[in-house]
């Protein structure tokens, strides 16, 4: 007997189940299919139409698609800017009967890019230093509420304007951890792996030509990591009045 098709949301779309859940993501085809600009993954993601707005798609195993599940709605609680859970679609079988991934459904955050996309394009200093500030301030906010990412890169963050201002949002929560508050050495071993990531990242861009030739990527993670402790200690360290 085949199980049937398992969704878990705070609230149903019934457009959901008019997507291709039997058919591979790879093989979706262009009707349920958009095409956006999107960072590096280490899952197959797309975008599809789901009711008259867009959705990420991605596939992964069932229990990392619910802890992440689980993890974007306790951001989503404290306020902090992330992208919106829609739904978890587990036991996703072919026609024949062969098991499928399990998918993470997340809206589509309009009017964003990925910071990843935003680099590859020719950046005047003060837009590129606005940039940095946003990243830089999420990476705070997040580190505030207990928040250990594991997994901060180019390709997870995305950027909006807000207000006029420039917002940095949080991606993908796959790799992260919840803690009540968190220690001065995990803080540390979080910006660590941000420095490579993002170092690498820039490399990347760099050697194929596609970051502008005025930014230098040391020079950019050196900016993240100095804005970052700035407002860390403005947020944290203590005032003395005489």
């Amino acid at each position: 007997m085949v199980e049937p098709l398992s969704i878990t949301a705070s609230s149903i779309d019934a457009g959901l189940l008019a997507l291709p859940w039997s058919t591979p993501l790879d093989e979706w085809k262009s009707d349920h299919i958009v095409s956006l600009p999107k960072g590096l993954s280490r899952h197959l993601v797309r975008f599809a139409n789901l009711s008259g707005r867009v959705v990420a798609v991605k596939e992964t195993t069932g229990e990392m698609a619910r802890r992440e599940y689980e993890m974007l709605g306790m951001l989503a609680r404290l306020d902090v800017p992330c992208v919106s859970r829609v739904a978890v679609i587990d036991g996703r079988r072919t026609p024949k009967g062969e098991p499928l991934p399990a998918a993470l459904v997340t809206a589509h955050l309009k009017f964003s890019l990925p910071y990843r996309a935003l680099f590859t394009q020719t950046l005047r200093p003060d837009t590129a230093g606005r940039l940095v500030d946003a990243l830089a301030a999420l990476l705070v906010r997040l580190h505030t509420v207990g928040f250990f990412w594991g997994d901060v890169s180019l390709s997870n963050i995305l950027f909006r304007r807000d207000a006029g201002e420039f917002a940095a949002y949080l991606v993908d929560a796959e790799t992260a951890e919840m803690h009540e508050a968190l220690t001065n050495g995990q803080r540390a071993h979080d910006l660590s792996i941000a420095t490579i990531n993002l170092y690498g990242e820039f490399c990347d861009l760099e050697a194929g030509q596609l970051l502008d030739a005025s930014l230098d990527p040391a020079k950019l993670v050196e900016s993240i990591l100095t804005r970052y402790r700035e407002l860390w200690a403005e947020l944290t360290g203590v005032e003395e009045f005489s």
